[in-house]
């Protein structure tokens, strides 16, 4: 069984998603400041308008977005890299000194973790300048289960390799992609409702 040829494709449309959380984030931050610049008529400074419109989302949504992300760059990993054939020079394969140990895989995963962290300790930031409902927040409780099954799915690649199951790599990706989705989804419609 060969793995569908579109797994590159589909790898551009999870980075696709995370621009469009980019620019939205960043668009929506811009819109905010030329507002305030037109009615204020005082100068400010980027910082000291960012503190005044800052939302406190608490401890625990923050604590989960910070897992959440941290979760999806592992996931993101494992399906690319523990899958044969997708990107054969940087396969996790191809370093036996490592996939050959006990611990290989949790060895690649705080590889991707140090880096990971390092980023997401700025992420919950973003979401501090959003009004995000209850009901949004329950939502994004899914999102680390559903990385977790992409991870296990990724895992089992790693297991069954050379072998290859097309079927388990697809669930890998579309918890991952619906995972991505929930995660910016506070961004994109924050940034919705500002732009009516």
């Amino acid at each position: 069984m060969s793995l569908p040829r579109y797994e590159i494709s589909l790898l551009m449309l999870l980075l696709a998603l995370m621009v469009i959380g980019l620019l939205s984030y960043q668009t929506y931050i811009w819109r905010i400041e030329n507002i305030v610049r037109r009615t204020s008529g005082r100068p400010f400074q980027k910082k000291d308008l960012k503190r005044a419109i800052k939302i406190p989302q608490g401890s625990n949504f923050n604590t989960m977005m910070l897992i959440s992300w941290n979760l999806f760059l592992i996931a993101l990993a494992f399906l690319y890299f523990l899958t044969p054939g997708i990107f054969p020079a940087w396969n996790f394969f191809r370093f036996p000194q490592v996939a050959s140990e006990s611990f290989g895989l949790a060895i690649m995963g705080v590889m991707i973790l140090i880096p990971g962290f390092v980023v997401s300790l700025h992420v919950p930031q973003v979401y501090g300048y959003y009004l995000i409902s209850k009901w949004l927040k329950e939502l994004i409780l899914l999102t680390p289960l559903l990385l977790i099954v992409s991870i296990l799915c990724s895992v089992h690649l790693g297991i069954v390799y050379p072998r290859i199951d097309s079927i388990i790599w697809n669930t890998g990706y579309v918890t991952l992609f619906v995972s991505l989705v929930l995660l910016i989804l506070p961004i994109v419609l924050g940034f919705g409702e500002e732009m009516r």
